[in-house]
């Protein structure tokens, strides 16, 4: 006790160096393990790192008290070893989180600040034909990548006139659904879980049901359009809305999603919360 306050006395810069460079290191692995953490893989990497980090200080703590140099020195040519392996056993989860840093830079560079726009007039425009429908997920903070790894990878610029290509009616690209992420069309063409909510899910057609079961597994906000009678719905936090028009749609959307696609961020479900969910309703 006593020696500890010596040293705090007789050369404090030494604590705060000590204390600095295991924030840094901290932050270092928190963030990457942010970046990963959409990955199929990411858990097993945190759960390491994790061990590993915690292993490797208390051990160090250990052998530096002890005076062990030979064991120190050992155990850095171990880690350095290690860290390789790790490399090398988990490339494509760190290729994908190095991926992810690099749409957050382009978001910071160039926000979307017509998305909600672009979308609603897809939709108000597809709604009218009544002979086709519209699938387009919107990812939040749960990142999609499972989805989108099901589908046609595009990393396209959003806008009306090729969500309207994608969803017309024998192209390749119209099954499915369209995920935006981060205000771009990261994949069209994926696969979304079905609802298993039969109460919910009667009458339903396809696109309704795989929006309703996406909604109730990820905070993404879907929008949907029947084919059959062209009403614009949206799916978010397990409930659907139904019957909204362009304006209800692009407040719902810039409402609930700007901070996904560079906007200001809005409290959560807000605008959802005064849109009551319509009756169910033969669509597809």
């Amino acid at each position: 006790m006593f020696d500890f306050i010596d040293v705090f006395r007789d050369a404090p810069w030494r604590i705060w160096k000590a204390a600095a460079e295991i924030i840094l290191i901290a932050a270092v692995i928190y963030v990457f393990l942010g970046y990963i953490r959409s990955t199929r893989g990411a858990g097993i990497l945190r759960g390491l790192t994790v061990v590993i980090f915690c292993a490797f200080l208390a051990t160090q703590m250990v052998v530096q008290r002890l005076g062990l140099d030979n064991v120190s020195w050992l155990m850095g040519q171990a880690m350095a070893t290690l860290a390789v392996g790790v490399i090398v056993i988990m490339q494509p989860e760190i290729r994908q989180g190095f991926m992810r840093i690099g749409e957050t830079i382009r978001l910071f560079a160039k926000p979307g600040a017509t998305v909600d726009r672009e979308i609603a007039d897809a939709a108000v425009q597809i709604a009218k034909r009544r002979d086709m429908g519209i699938l387009i997920a919107i990812e939040r903070k749960v990142p999609l990548t499972d989805y989108t790894h099901s589908g046609i990878r595009l990393d396209a610029e959003l806008s009306s006139p090729l969500l309207r290509t994608i969803f017309t009616k024998n192209s390749p690209l119209h099954d499915g659904a369209v995920v935006v992420r981060q205000g771009r069309i990261a994949s069209a063409n994926c696969l979304l879980p079905m609802s298993e909510n039969v109460e919910t899910c009667r009458g339903m057609g396809t696109r309704h049901r795989a929006a309703l079961g996406l909604s109730e597994e990820t905070d993404a906000l879907t929008v949907v359009v029947s084919e059959e009678t062209g009403g614009i719905s949206v799916t978010l936090g397990g409930r659907i809305h139904r019957d909204l028009d362009y304006e209800r749609l692009r407040a719902l959307l810039k409402e609930t999603c700007g901070d996904a696609w560079g906007g200001a961020p809005k409290e959560a479900d807000a605008a959802a919360a005064d849109l009551p969910p319509g009756p169910p309703e033969n669509a597809t």
